[in-house]
């Protein structure tokens, strides 16, 4: 920003309270708070502690949250306790909603992580063009979301390709296992890093030896005797390398776009409710799955994702928010700073979720091998910070 004289400042100071006093003193207060508001949050979404950490932070608190209660609900309320002790509730809710006439709560042809994939990128996309300053100006950023789809076209795609994923393999295999399989995602930043653009862009040997403990870390974090299951397995490492190449091609499209993060969450999110809509609407139609297959693969499928009742609205409301601010803030966080830095933070936001879910939905405590992968995790982190 460059200097500006004290004469100009002070006339234009003064103009403004001019047209602040003749709007009145209500419109006064609502100007000045819309200022120092607009200000304060211009000012902290450029620094990368408070974006990182509050990125983290939703992350961990509230998108695991409303996304495992929204993936696991059912319709009599209670805590979530082991894999066995879920299955059996399945197996038992499956039974009674077959006995009982529910079927205007089922929704039969998609299943929960569908579901919740639709619902995330449809609220998320509704949420980014309504909120925003000024409100008038929602007709900019829809035809600004028209103007940047072409270059976000391939993040969009592994996008929707984590999410949906990344949902289904906690629904399969919970929290655990799967935040472990997708601890490789720094790892897979650096060598797509690498492929793209050379050694020049990796940092130093240091740094990217640092890796590895905080892998090896989360790892043993979350080693508890997880329950493995193939399908659950294979979604949670095709997540990771689709969040990984995300991370790389969202900030590159951003780069040549000069987009901010929220412009290119919402360009993002609404290819990819788009790519949602296409891939469900043509599974169903090669499926051609009917009600009565659906009730037959939920009694029989023991692993499978359906469950007998529909979330409530303010569990999917919560779910939607939630989504959405962690996206707006992760792609603020990923403009920033570099692929790699904003990898190795992804993994520590994921040790969080392990913490914060094992907290929350209970499971085996914590042995002294997950006390010890939480320290490595952190100090692997430290040292790449160091490095870096």
């Amino acid at each position: 920003m460059g200097f500006v004289p004290p004469q100009v400042m002070n006339s234009a100071f003064e103009r403004s309270l001019e047209g602040i006093s003749s709007a009145g003193s209500s419109a006064s207060s609502t100007s000045i708070s819309a200022a120092v508001g607009s200000s304060v949050l211009s000012t902290l979404g450029s620094k990368k502690v408070f974006v990182g950490g509050f990125w983290v932070l939703s992350s961990a608190l509230l998108t695991t949250y409303s996304t495992t209660k929204f993936l696991k609900y059912e319709d009599k309320p209670h805590e979530l306790g082991d894999r066995s002790d879920f299955l059996s509730r399945v197996k038992k809710a499956s039974s009674d909603a077959s006995s009982s006439n529910q079927d205007t709560q089922r929704i039969p042809t998609m299943s929960r992580p569908a579901l919740l994939t639709l619902y995330r990128f449809a609220g998320s996309l509704l949420l980014g063009i309504v909120i925003g300053r000024p409100f008038s100006a929602i007709l900019d950023r829809i035809r600004m979301t028209k103007a940047l789809l072409p270059a976000f076209a391939l993040p969009a795609s592994f996008l929707f390709c984590a999410n949906f994923c990344n949902s289904v393999a906690l629904d399969k295999i919970g929290i655990s296992l799967t935040y472990t399989s997708k601890c490789g995602i720094p790892l897979i930043t650096v060598l797509i890093t690498l492929l793209l653009d050379g050694t020049n862009a990796l940092p130093s040997t240091p740094a990217l030896l640092s890796l590895i403990p905080i892998a090896l870390g989360i790892g043993a974090a979350s080693w508890n005797h997880p329950t493995f299951e193939p399908v659950g397995f294979a979604a949670a490492i095709v997540s990771c390398v689709a969040q990984a190449s995300l991370n790389v091609t969202s900030k590159k499209a951003m780069m040549r776009t000069a987009s901010c993060g929220v412009d290119a969450q919402r360009t993002m999110v609404a290819l990819a409710l788009c790519i949602t809509t296409v891939t469900t609407l043509l599974v169903n139609a090669i499926r051609g799955l009917g009600e009565e297959q659906v009730l037959k693969r939920e009694k029989t499928h023991q692993k499978g994702s359906k469950l007998s009742t529909m979330p409530p609205g303010w569990l999917t409301s919560l779910a939607v928010a939630a989504y959405h601010v962690e996206y707006v803030f992760s792609f603020m966080f990923v403009r920033i700073v570099e692929p790699i830095t904003y990898g190795t933070c992804d993994a520590i936001r994921r040790l969080a979720i392990i913490v914060s879910g094992q907290q929350m939905f209970g499971g085996e405590p914590f042995t002294k091998l997950n006390v010890a992968g939480i320290a490595l995790s952190l100090l692997g982190a430290l040292s790449f910070a160091i490095n870096k």
